[in-house]
């Protein structure tokens, strides 16, 4: 994650071409399901395009990387993952473009970045936007191979776009899981794009089981808990950022149980490591000890989060159950999200 940063002169193209494209307004003619790919020539790496703006909100394109950004907005759009859930934020694998006029959006590095190309912002003139999304880290720049991706997402996006006005049916197919994608070849001085319809890889996110710590396994169940009630569980990278201000700044991994009959919070915790397994397990033995409780039902909004506890719940007898929407996790979690990035506030 320490990769070069783009400068301003590997900037500029990728700016010019976000103007180009804004002119297209292609959101007035496209939907966010209107999904199409472009392939990247140095290793085939596809990025799946999708047109933000329909909805009169935010206005640009998310280009969603390989098929593992691709699983990630087609579980969006099909409800899989629900609006409300933080695991969104957490979980983006694309590069974005948008168009901001509020001058919250920028940071020191962009505006920098705006004096050095000569690009003046105002009131009625939305500014191109760029950021980079990876799993668990906090959106950031490009680094140097990002922009080059995404100057050529943007340049064949602007005449896929203007080919869609004129034919809506251009990514139309029978044969299902393919995609219309813009594919290079080589000439000899030069790459020469074609349409092909490709097959989508299929994504299989990877998950560990939560290791049992025996010590506390084995003093627990000398104390003989109780087995009473029902928690709701979750463990999320939470949209917030956190790092040493010299490399790629990454997000929290975020514990949170409630109480699922009266959605009071009894246990959280904040860490900085990376796999889920390696938290939840610990943390929720540690809940079990604090209330000499073992509950008849834990209650998960992920279904790997109930993979990953197959073990810990087969050694307590714990029922564990995935529940889409839970009554009261995704808005304790949003609701702390809120109050950590507020932080402290006088009186």
């Amino acid at each position: 994650m320490d990769k070069k940063i783009a400068k301003a002169e590997q900037l500029k193209k990728l700016y010019d071409l976000a103007y180009e494209f804004e002119k297209l307004r292609c959101w007035e003619y496209m939907d966010d399901t209107d999904l199409f790919g472009v392939m990247r020539p140095s290793d085939g790496l596809i990025a799946y395009v999708c047109i933000l703006g329909a909805a009169g909100e935010v206005f640009g394109l998310n280009a969603y990387l390989g098929s593992q950004g691709l699983q990630v907005v087609l579980d969006m759009m099909s409800g899989k993952i629900q609006k409300e859930n933080p695991e969104i934020s957490a979980s983006q694998y694309c590069l974005a473009l948008s168009y901001e006029q509020d001058d919250l959006y920028f940071d020191k590095r962009d505006k920098m970045i705006q004096k050095e190309l000569g690009i003046v912002s105002g009131p009625e003139k939305p500014m191109p936007f760029f950021r980079s999304f990876i799993p668990s880290y906090f959106p950031w720049h490009f680094t140097e191979e990002e922009a080059a991706f995404m100057e050529t997402i943007v340049e064949q996006s602007i005449g896929v776009c203007r080919r869609f006005k004129k034919n809506p049916d251009l990514f139309q197919t029978d044969r299902e899981g393919h995609y219309f994608v813009r594919k290079p070849y080589r000439g000899k001085n030069h790459i020469v794009w074609k349409d092909q319809f490709i097959k989508a890889e299929p994504y299989q996110e990877k998950w560990e089981h939560a290791p049992v710590n025996e010590v506390k396994m084995k003093k627990i169940l000398k104390k003989k808990p109780r087995r009473e009630g029902f928690w709701e569980i979750g463990c999320d990278f939470f949209p917030l950022r956190i790092g040493d201000g010299k490399s790629r700044p990454q997000m929290p991994l975020v514990f949170l149980a409630l109480d699922a009959k009266t959605g009071k919070i009894i246990g959280h915790s904040v860490s900085s490591l990376r796999k889920k397994n390696l938290l939840v397990g610990e943390e929720i033995l540690n809940l079990i000890s604090k209330h000499n409780t073992i509950p008849v039902n834990l209650i998960v909004s992920n279904r790997n989060l109930k993979k990953i506890l197959e073990p810990l719940s087969q050694r307590l007898d714990m029922t564990v159950r995935f529940r889409r929407k839970p009554m009261y996790y995704q808005n304790a979690a949003n609701e702390m999200i809120d109050y950590l990035n507020r932080g402290p506030q006088d009186g």
